[in-house]
């Protein structure tokens, strides 16, 4: 028998279709799925309070507690500018230096940056 995602479980409590069948809970996964939604933080932070309870009584909570809707998924991770890299290793500087240093930085300042980069070669 395949083993099930602990996401299957956030589903079910979701579209409010009790599951019995715990074995693949995981209060770390579950909390965090629902503290991305603004309605379900609340209650994501109520079980974090509550995490010695059993998985039986988290789930209940849960089921019992979120209104019926669909939920997706984890916010997308944010992409690093293209030049940031470049920006890094030329001022030898921490990301946050290079975000910063990006937003002043023109066109044909960063074409002069990777310019004086090349290393040449294949």
């Amino acid at each position: 028998m395949k083993k099930r995602s602990p996401f299957e479980l956030v589903d079910s409590i979701n579209i409010k279709k009790y599951d019995t069948d715990l074995t693949s809970y995981n209060p770390f996964l579950t909390n965090r799925a629902f503290a991305y939604h603004m309605d379900t933080i609340l209650l994501a932070d109520t079980m974090n309070q509550n995490h010695s309870l059993s998985p039986e009584l988290q789930y209940d909570f849960y089921f019992y507690s979120v209104r019926k809707g669909k939920r997706f998924g984890f916010p997308p991770k944010q992409e690093d500018p293209c030049n940031l890299e470049v920006v890094m290793e030329y001022y030898q500087i921490s990301k946050q230096k290079a975000l910063e240093a990006l937003r002043v930085l023109d066109l044909t300042d960063i074409n002069e940056i990777i310019s004086k980069m090349s290393k040449g070669g294949k």
